[in-house]
């Protein structure tokens, strides 16, 4: 063959090869950018992918690689790193509504961040682990109640470098209820008592309870509990142990074990036993969460976005009137601003209330067209002999400030006669419902009709200007709403209480502000006979009025 002859084939045959190469790299890197924009798998899409290491069995890392290059494997740690880094700096969703397009499941996210796995194997949670894994309504009910608070609360610890088992701490302290409330004075989704929650900022009084407010409570449980994890020497088990019974009782626990030689690791004291237990639940319900398919457990969806936010009032509105501005049910309002005591905002702040992100906008727009003396109940008092501002402004539970700002007055003096605006409640407001007329019957008390009618004992107090003491007559008639109120109802709480060395009848109904006519019904008692120590009693007692 000619010289000229090979060059060319050679130069033809280098072009193809070249031609060949360019077509093999056009689809390789194609197929990768087409692997790159697939949405994120769930857990249910593809089982276990991308989730957590830890010991044992219990929960295992799929390993699901595209590349076995060590520049691929440096490039996913490098990615993997900058991800934590952009959710570590992730804005409070309560406080600065977010835009995101992302609607994938919350759970992979979570599981990303549990720090405690290293006990989940610990033979002391195995009991509880066996409870949850037998109970998928219970783990349904948990957490959607759970679902409007998750996203923030994630949020939050993630901010604070925290592990996110503590997420599902309000699952065992209060069931993710608002409301919840226990036999010691423990209140909200993270049942701080009235120490504790004074003790770490948290606002209380006769219009707003902190202690209620998902977001303050979330905050000042971030606060206690890192505040406990480094009096514990970054133990996180003795920092829970110590957020069921206080530090003290812990330390007490440590320094007993130090004495006589004894470790002082969390499953080596001698604690509560509702420590013992508390503990545990913890670590037992983060283990289902986090490998549900191995222990027969289904997860609820929850997306990875914000549920709520916070919008901003000029003035005290009423809960009821701004659920009817939102299009929402009363209901779910009073849930995501269960802070808020007379269902009303504070007089003089916090003012601001928080809603689904979905109902902002018309939220605003209706509150930009309804007059400002029509955003919540204002009631009307005549000036008797004897009164003063500071006496009625103490009566009503207002400020005296806030009585002269809305009255207009430049001074404290006052006329008998004068009239003047007191603000209302949420209770005061037309949109509890309409009144219907209750016979009282045989056998009827105050808390009898309050349950079958479902409202509050307080109210009906209110309607019909009752002393809740005073015995009612066969045949008396009562104003009632009609339709009932779920709402207020749902204060209601059902307490098991022990009676302790020192208890009696009148001191128990004097701690939860109920009637001893009551107690003696509901736990069908002999007034006669006297209580033991370690007796149980069955309380209904209504959080907001505590």
């Amino acid at each position: 063959m000619p010289i000229t002859s090979i060059r060319t084939s050679r130069k033809t045959t280098a072009t193809a090869i070249k031609i060949i190469i360019a077509l093999g790299l056009t689809l390789i890197y194609g197929c990768s950018s087409q692997s790159s924009k697939q949405p994120q798998t769930t857990p249910n899409q593809h089982k276990n992918t991308a989730q957590h290491a830890s010991i044992g069995n219990d929960v295992t890392l799929q390993q699901h690689s595209i590349s076995t290059s060590k520049d691929d494997t440096q490039q996913k740690v490098k990615s993997l790193k900058t991800k934590k880094r952009i959710a570590a700096k992730k804005p409070d969703s309560a406080t600065n509504p977010i835009k995101s397009t992302e609607t994938s499941d919350l759970w992979p996210r979570l599981r990303n961040g549990l720090q405690l796995g290293q006990h989940y194997n610990n033979p002391g949670i195995e009991k509880q682990v066996t409870w949850y894994k037998n109970s998928q309504s219970y783990i349904d009910r948990v957490i959607s109640r759970g679902q409007p608070f998750l996203h923030h609360i994630i949020g939050e610890l993630e901010a604070n470098d925290m592990p996110l088992e503590l997420a599902l701490l309000p699952a065992v302290e209060s069931a993710f209820d608002p409301l919840a409330y226990s036999h010691s004075h423990a209140s909200g989704l993270w049942q701080f008592i009235p120490g504790t929650s004074k003790r770490f900022g948290l606002q209380r009084d006769w219009w707003y309870d902190g202690r209620r407010d998902p977001v303050a409570s979330t905050e000042a449980a971030i606060k206690y509990l890192k505040y406990l994890n480094k009096f514990f020497d970054g133990d996180w088990l003795l920092a829970l142990a110590a957020y069921n019974s206080g530090e003290g009782n812990v330390r007490r626990a440590i320094k007993k074990n130090k004495k006589v030689g004894k470790p002082t690791d969390f499953w080596s004291l001698k604690l509560p036993r509702e420590t013992r237990a508390y503990v545990p639940q913890l670590l037992a319900i983060s283990r289902i969460i986090a490998n549900p398919e191995k222990h027969g457990i289904t997860l609820p969806d929850v997306a990875d976005k914000p549920y709520f936010t916070k919008v901003a009032v000029s003035e005290q509105i009423d809960l009821s009137k701004a659920a009817g501005m939102a299009g929402i049910k009363t209901k779910e309002l009073h849930k995501l601003n269960a802070g808020y005591n007379r269902w009303v905002t504070h007089p003089e702040g916090p003012q601001h209330i928080f809603l689904p992100i979905h109902t902002v906008s018309k939220f605003q727009k209706t509150l930009a067209s309804t007059p400002r003396n029509q955003w919540t109940p204002i009631k009307q008092y005549k000036v008797k002999s004897g009164d003063s501002l500071s006496t009625i402004a103490q009566r009503y539970q207002v400020p005296v400030n806030h009585l002269r700002k809305t009255n207009g007055l430049r001074s404290d003096f006052l006329r008998i006669g004068q009239k003047l605006k007191i603000p209302g409640t949420g209770f005061d407001s037309p949109l509890m419902g309409a009144m219907g007329i209750y016979t009282v019957k045989p056998g009827d008390s105050l808390w009898k009709i309050a349950k079958n009618k479902k409202v509050s004992v307080r109210n009906i107090a209110k309607w019909n200007n009752l002393d809740v003491t005073s015995p009612l007559k066969l045949g008396q008639k009562l104003k009632v709403q009609a339709n009932g109120n779920a709402t207020s109802y749902a204060s209601l709480k059902k307490l098991r209480y022990k009676v302790r060395r020192g208890d009696s009848l009148y001191r128990i109904a004097s701690k939860f502000d109920i009637k001893i006519n009551d107690i003696l019904a509901w736990n069908k008692l002999n007034p006669k006979k006297y209580l033991k120590p370690g007796q149980r009693l069955t309380l209904f007692v209504d959080v907001l009025d505590i």
